[in-house]
């Protein structure tokens, strides 16, 4: 399996692409590059009959040999074109760094073909904003103090994560029990009266690029958490923005993902019923739906990601890519946190002893 290095214009070093300038930097010289630049210089047209010649394309197609002699069937083997080592990793990694020299590698043959995205949301958010954001979130009173936050924060990395982008018409209606409250008061009693109404609404709703991560690798609900990602902003995919960054395949396909998009698109045109019904209170009776999915396409978004240990506990945190939302699970110091919630008690003590 090949893979594709983009090179300066200036000097020949390893470009990669940058979060702060949504450009594509060089990491020895420091110039920066426009898409525009790369598309003129050709750097950028990739196909399996024509490399083009500023574009180091490398590899083989062995797969990774165990030391039994049986052949990995998810793992696959990429040889680094700047340094030559030989990389191990699974059959869904479409970008990675080499470890021994830092190199940004993409994977072309997991970007082309039924894996070539559609879209890709660029990062813009950089790493150094990232570890300070989680050093922050980090400093918090009940953390214990042997979490070596400095030693943490540089594992952090920015993945692009596969989705799956539902778009289409929802049509639905409900029945519901709308429900309206009065009080006054009789005597020295206090009456409320409820009356109850039959409700009917049925509404049309459009929905475009409605998100579902497509990797197996991912939390579906860390996912959900940092969205939503501002599509505005979503350009069409180019591998060079890949350059720096790790990237997943995706390995879950549109038509198991749609369970879940089924799922979000249903109850929130249920929910958006509801709001149409103004009354103290509403008890749900039925709704009857028809959902037509008329486009599912495969985009990459932006996410930096983080997966610790501490005390043979694992803790996760994550980021979107582009917006900085972020959610995370930091260990406990469970002794600070019986001193904290002891202090009021300790203080009524002391005052105590001192009024008496």
């Amino acid at each position: 399996m090949g893979n594709i290095i983009y090179k300066c214009l200036t000097c020949g070093g390893d470009l990669q692409f940058s979060a702060e300038t949504q450009n594509w930097q060089c990491k020895y010289c420091d110039d920066v590059f426009t898409l525009e630049q790369l598309n003129e210089a050709g750097r950028n047209s990739v196909d399996e009959q024509k490399i083009d010649k500023h574009v180091e394309l490398e590899g083989d197609k062995n797969q990774y040999q165990s030391t039994d002699g049986t052949v990995g069937k998810d793992l696959v083997q990429y040889r680094c074109s700047h340094c030559g080592a030989e990389i191990i990793t699974d059959r869904a990694t479409a970008a990675t760094i080499c470890v021994y020299c830092s190199n940004p590698i993409i994977m072309t043959e997991q970007v082309i073909g039924d894996f070539s995205p559609e879209y890709v949301v660029p990062f813009k958010i950089d790493k150094s904003k990232v570890m300070d954001s989680f050093k922050a979130f980090s400093k918090k009173p009940l953390t214990p103090k042997d979490f070596d936050c400095e030693k943490v924060v540089d594992k952090i990395q920015g993945v692009y994560i596969p989705f799956w982008l539902y778009s289409g018409t929802l049509t639905g209606s409900i029945r519901a029990d709308g429900i309206t409250k009065s009080s006054y008061t009789r005597g020295d009693y206090r009456i409320t009266e409820s009356r109850h109404h039959d409700v009917f609404r049925d509404g049309f709703l459009s929905f475009e690029k409605v998100p579902v991560d497509a990797s197996n690798k991912t939390d579906d609900a860390a996912m959900d958490s940092i969205e939503p990602y501002n599509f505005e902003e979503m350009v069409p995919f180019n591998v060079g923005y890949l350059a720096g960054y790790l990237a997943e395949r995706y390995d879950v396909d549109k038509d198991t993902c749609l369970k879940r998009a089924d799922e979000r698109i249903v109850n929130t045109g249920k929910d958006e019923l509801l709001k149409t019904c103004q009354y103290d209170d509403i008890e749900l009776k039925s709704y009857n739906h028809e959902l037509d999915i008329q486009k599912a396409e495969y985009a990459l978004m932006p996410t930096w990601l983080l997966y610790t240990k501490y005390k043979d506990k694992d803790y996760f945190f994550a980021m979107n890519g582009q917006t900085g939302k972020f959610i995370g699970n930091l260990p406990v110091d469970y002794l600070k946190l019986v001193l904290y919630s002891g202090v009021p008690s300790i203080l009524l003590f002391i005052i105590l002893l001192f009024i008496l």
